[in-house]
């Protein structure tokens, strides 16, 4: 049987004594994969990444790296000792180093340990840097202080990277620019990373898995895919906000009806008895833009998303349900307009809950 290359086992992440999320288990299989951890501010993300890193204990259970075990009841691997680097959402460089001194701290220490080197230079191209190297913390913004701080734990080539938020302070103008570079790094070097995010779409670009934390629980723990489409609870559905739930009764293996929307038919993820009163969720993709259907509700919002348009509409019974659109669709509505949904009404992953 095959190890993974980090797990955690049945640990309660605590701070200051108080559990903040029980009982987490998840596992990393290959050195080189990213995983991204989801969920409200206060939650116990960053709580998470800062005892995966040592500088907090854990009293149940094991965080095992490589084969070896980092922390458990009995035994507690002290931070320096984990090559592991750990990038906070705040400033965290030291403040009488030069931002160039601040990134090379500890580079020295790890080479040559690993294959796949980190380029120094290419960190500094990447983040777009090499005008501040000279200059020290406090004369730089709070963006270029967080690049800083993401350049130094890259060249520090650790085992395991720990990212708190890292592009929060980053324009959103260079955001993506720099999210698709430093995603081609972390593959090419190698870098097992966990990344705490409160961005779900930065989410499931980086992560080959997604965990969702919320209520002192990992709810969730998936491929970025799985979490979006097959959400496995109520609270996830509501937490990514894409879509909404509304009353539906299921009427055979293959269909069930609203008493809005009418028949709806496709696949259920998780089978129901026929007869049985559900939750069914409903997202911008589901339903389909059609002029020409007598099934029509008011538009009561519209979002322009560039490439598409989010129509919020109205169902006689006060439900409020989005549609996707392409933006170069023809005929675009206002609001109080109203909106054809196309029938019959099929969708593909049916998922309810009770």
């Amino acid at each position: 049987m095959r190890n993974n290359f980090f797990e955690v086992k049945n640990v309660d992440f605590k701070v200051g004594g108080k559990t903040k999320v029980a009982n987490v288990s998840f596992a990393i299989e290959n050195e080189g994969d990213v995983i991204c951890l989801l969920g409200p501010s206060g939650i116990g993300k960053t709580t998470i990444l800062r005892t995966i890193a040592g500088l907090e204990k854990i009293k149940k259970g094991s965080i095992e790296l490589k084969g070896s075990i980092l922390s458990s009841e009995k035994n507690n691997l002290e931070p320096e000792d984990r090559n592991i680097s750990l990038s906070f959402q705040e400033n965290s460089l030291f403040p009488h180093y030069t931002v160039e001194k601040n990134i090379l701290l500890g580079a020295e220490r790890n080479k040559g340990k690993k294959d796949h080197q980190v380029s120094y230079q290419e960190v500094i191209e990447l983040l777009d840097i090499s005008l501040i190297l000279n200059k020290y913390p406090h004369e730089i913004s709070a963006g270029e202080a967080q690049r800083a701080s993401l350049a130094r734990s890259l060249v520090t080539q650790p085992d395991l990277l720990l990212l708190d938020e890292p592009l929060s302070n980053v324009d959103q103008s260079f955001k993506e620019e720099i999210q698709e570079k430093l995603k081609k790094i972390l593959k090419s070097s190698k870098i097992t990373t966990i990344i705490v995010t409160h961005d779900t779409y930065e989410a499931f670009y980086f992560g080959s898995k997604c965990g969702i934390i919320l209520n002192q629980e990992l709810k969730q723990f998936d491929d970025p895919y799985n979490v979006y489409h097959l959400p496995n609870s109520i609270e996830v559905v509501n937490f990514l906000n894409r879509g909404t739930l509304i009353p539906a009764e299921v009427t055979s293996p293959k269909s069930l009806e609203n008493k809005d929307l009418g028949t709806i038919t496709g696949n259920f993820v998780k089978p129901f008895p026929i007869g049985s009163k559900v939750k069914l969720l409903v997202q911008p993709e589901d339903l389909h833009h059609d002029d020409k259907s007598n099934l029509k509700f008011q538009v009561i919002d519209k979002k322009f998303r560039g490439t598409n348009f989010i129509y919020t509409l109205r169902t006689p019974s006060n439900k409020l349900i989005p549609v996707f659109v392409h933006s170069h669709h023809i005929h675009q509505h206002e609001v109080d307009e109203k909106f054809g949904v196309k029938r019959p009404i099929y969708i593909d992953h049916i998922v309810c809950f009770k």
